[in-house]
């Protein structure tokens, strides 16, 4: 009755979906807000990933190295300050990406295991439709039996006149 689906491109078509969306809306920055200079624009990215409390162990390394940069880069020689500003400001970009990935990452998930739930309702709505199809033939048949029969017997049930 109905077309063949293969399952495994359908998902693989609500992930990809779900993957584009997570990580659109986890790139999502405004860089006119973002200071020029690489130290503060570093210590902005640190204060903005540790807003998030739940994400502190995740990207902890990231921010400590970026700390530890900053600091080496108020007492280090003049010809290295910029050098380890720049490092600071990659370690701190680098805890933001994992922030985002991991973000697009739980999005993914829960919109996989939507869709799972999707199909398996979809596929059981198909079956209870099949299901009802079947009935309606089999009772469609009996009908038939029943008109076809009774118009060779009489009301009575005997031989028609």
């Amino acid at each position: 009755m109905y077309p063949p689906r293969d399952t495994r491109s359908s998902r693989r078509g609500w992930v990809c979906v779900s993957v584009a969306l997570g990580v659109s809306s986890a790139f999502h920055w405004d860089a006119r807000a973002a200071p020029a200079d690489p130290a503060e624009r570093s210590k902005a990215i640190v204060l903005e990933v540790e807003a998030d409390p739940a994400a502190r162990e995740l990207v902890g390394p990231a921010v400590q190295r970026s700390k530890d940069a900053s600091a080496r880069a108020g007492s280090a020689a003049p010809a290295s300050v910029a050098l380890l500003e720049a490092i600071a400001l990659e370690w701190a970009e680098v805890a933001r990406d994992l922030l985002r990935a991991s973000s697009a990452e739980k999005t993914s998930d829960r919109l996989e295991q939507e869709a799972s739930a999707l199909e398996t309702e979809s596929a059981r709505l198909r079956a209870a439709v099949e299901q009802t199809m079947a009935r309606v033939g089999r009772a469609r048949q009996d009908l038939q039996e029943l008109e076809t029969g009774g118009a060779s017997t009489g009301p009575s049930g005997g031989p028609a006149r």
